[in-house]
């Protein structure tokens, strides 16, 4: 059995762990365009071998590459990536992120209702690096994404809800061909979450397959 999980912590011991059920309309309109992917250079014009229309963080139509390959013609070659998320530190625009809106969860959903930014300032988390862990055997396998926030406000911060985001860039030796960050999961926690100051935060996204 599949099954995706959400598991949250405070300093380190566990406070929440549920099922996250919430990937939005955009995972799986980029999916498509994943496995719509060919695997060939032999492709359009433009270099666009599969693609989809999705919805921006800003609510505005945008296409997702699923795949690219780069046509221009001053040689070299183009890459990128499909579905980023492992955002670095401090940086807020992917990957993992939280908010303190309460907002029911719908399939349209682009973006958090209310996001926390990242910083040191009052209602702000200080972003962590995210990490990437996984095991495998027999009976039980999970991939995980989880990142850490760590509360420098002066003040208790509440969340409310996790996201996450992901990133489709391309380019190629011409310069950026597509760049465009969209969420891709929603999760509104039952009940609301608060982190102390000087305290840290962490949440994990688990993709698990049990036998």
């Amino acid at each position: 059995m599949i099954r995706g999980e959400l598991i949250v912590e405070i300093n380190g011991k566990e406070v929440y762990r549920g099922d996250s059920k919430s990937l939005v309309q955009n995972f799986g309109k980029a999916l498509l365009a994943i496995i719509s992917s060919i695997g060939s250079p032999v492709c359009s014009t433009n270099g666009v071998i599969s693609s989809s229309t999705i919805v921006d963080l800003n609510n505005a139509t945008a296409s997702f590459f699923g795949e690219f390959y780069s046509t221009d013609s001053r040689g070299g070659s183009g890459g990128g990536v499909s579905l980023a998320m492992n955002a670095p530190d401090n940086d807020d625009s992917y990957g993992i992120v939280v908010g303190s809106g309460s907002t029911p969860v719908t399939p349209n959903d682009y973006n958090l209702a209310s996001k926390i930014p990242h910083g040191t300032g009052p209602g702000q988390l200080d972003y962590e690096p995210h990490t990437i862990n996984s095991s495998y055997s027999d009976t039980y396998s999970y991939v995980e994404i989880a990142r850490g926030f760590i509360n420098r406000s002066g003040g208790d911060v509440i969340v409310r809800e996790v996201g996450l985001i992901a990133w489709n860039y391309w380019r190629n030796p011409g310069g950026v061909v597509n760049s465009v960050k969209f969420l891709i999961a929603r999760d509104v926690l039952p009940d609301p979450i608060l982190i102390p100051n000087l305290a840290s935060l962490t949440v994990r996204y688990r993709i698990s397959l049990s036998l």
